[in-house]
């Protein structure tokens, strides 16, 4: 889609012409599509394995005795004194974690928010040997319906729609909307990793979230009418990218780059250290993410302050200078009580570990890195948000630019809902005029 000429596909303008050179460099650089196993089995060897097509209703119930000891330990709560002026520098403030301790114990109702989410249509499948859990939620009044798919990342889960899911799901003023499956990923959610060989690895595991749509968008392209979302990837294995990122770099803004984008990415070794200081998670569940997963799954407290650190900095980076990490008060983007009912779904489930171990298996694989240098004839849509502490430039993807960061679907559920309809149009468009061609254009 050119913005220059308002073409729907290509088109003779300048910007347009240019891109036709920078596509054939990067062609050059296409790998092979990884090969996807026909059949695996991913579950306990007690459970059996396959696939099935049964999907049973179920009901979020937590039991009185484990509310009971999550209470208990969060009483044995050990403070731990933060630096003076420390704020949110060296990770959770432990004087503002007291404060939520005692809010999540005197104030904090999981049996409303258990009632929340059971206030969606809950099931269980099973697929390659794994139990599965989805929400599917039915619009109930409208005249065209579209299915549409919605997949969180970590350390998130399904609450995060909790906003969108009636947004997309009521009818707009020509009577559409769409039919939403909201899935928690394999190994969230108490759906967990049984088995990982690395002769065996599937490559789609370990990929979450937007990466596992950007799979899905290359493997199922002909399956689906199109592809949104907050994360887009950009492979720097491209030879157009690696050059205008070098030339950028000593480029008047404007040039190649906006000064918003110049903003994003230079000084580079600056971005560099940003995203160093910010991704030691990854590092340590890239590599030892049993060793950290005991820790997180014997104390409430720890695993609270695990997250919800990271619902802060990938909501702003600023936050770190903050003492409450902006998770309460005016700036914040969240309530408390969202972030908690987050962290209830990993501790109820059991499921921080397992949801930890998508990052050692995909670095010991990398397939993921492969799919973004694949052309796909999927339409796609990129919302990169201002707040997030990396991006990809404006020249790379088609983007919205907007205030929100990571979690945008619980921050500007609206905003969110309204792109996702227009991407919808844009689609639908894109496809009707590639069948008057004949032909899939290829994006």
């Amino acid at each position: 889609y050119c913005e220059r000429c308002s073409a729907l596909a290509r088109c003779s303008c300048w910007r347009c012409c240019c891109w036709q050179v920078w596509a054939f460099l990067d062609r050059l650089a296409v790998p092979p599509k990884p090969d996807l196993p026909a059949t695996l089995n991913w579950g306990s060897s007690a459970t059996g394995g396959g696939d099935s097509e049964a999907v049973k209703p179920m009901k979020v119930s937590v039991s009185d005795t484990d509310l009971n000891s999550l209470k208990s330990r969060l009483r044995a709560f050990k403070f731990v004194e933060p630096l003076e002026n420390s704020a949110f520098e060296y990770g959770f403030n432990g004087r503002f974690m007291q404060q939520v301790v005692t809010y999540w114990l005197e104030k904090y109702d999981w049996r409303q928010w258990e009632k929340k989410i059971n206030s969606f249509e809950n099931y269980l499948t099973r697929i390659e040997g794994l139990q599965v859990h989805f929400m599917h939620v039915k619009p109930k009044k409208a005249k065209k319906r579209a299915p549409l798919l919605l997949l969180h990342g970590w350390p998130g889960s399904v609450i995060e729609f909790h906003k969108l899911l009636p947004l997309l799901t009521t009818s707009d003023s020509d009577g559409f909307a769409f039919e939403v499956v909201a899935a928690s990923l394999p190994g969230f959610a108490g759906r967990r990793l049984r088995k990982s060989e690395a002769s065996t690895r599937p490559p789609l595991l370990g990929l979450w979230g937007s990466i596992v749509g950007h799979v899905m968008a290359i493997e199922f392209q002909d399956r689906l009418l199109g592809f949104h979302t907050s994360m887009p990837m950009q492979s720097f294995r491209h030879p157009s990218i690696l050059l205008q990122m070098v030339a950028g770099s000593f480029l008047p803004a404007g040039v190649l780059f906006d000064k918003r984008d110049c903003d994003k990415i230079y000084p580079f070794f600056g971005k560099l250290g940003d995203l160093m200081r910010e991704s030691g998670y990854f590092h340590l569940q890239a590599t030892r993410p049993d060793s950290v997963g005991h820790a997180l799954s014997d104390s409430p407290v720890g695993l609270a302050a695990y997250i919800l650190e990271k619902f802060s900095v990938a909501t702003n980076l600023q936050n770190r200078f903050s003492k409450n990490g902006n998770l309460v008060g005016p700036k914040a983007a969240f309530t408390l009580d969202e972030l908690l009912t987050n962290v209830m779904i990993y501790w109820t489930t059991g499921s921080i570990t397992s949801s930890m171990r998508f990052y050692k298996e995909d670095i010991s694989s990398m397939t993921s890195s492969i799919y973004p240098s694949i052309p796909r004839r999927c339409p796609m849509e990129s919302c990169r948000f201002l707040m997030r502490f990396f991006g990809i430039p404006e020249r790379f993807v088609r983007i919205l630019m907007t205030s929100a960061a990571t979690f945008a679907a619980l921050e500007l559920p609206e905003l969110v809902a309204k792109d996702i309809r227009k991407f919808f149009l844009l689609a639908e468009a894109f496809h009707s005029a590639a069948a008057k061609r004949g032909k899939k254009s290829e994006l």
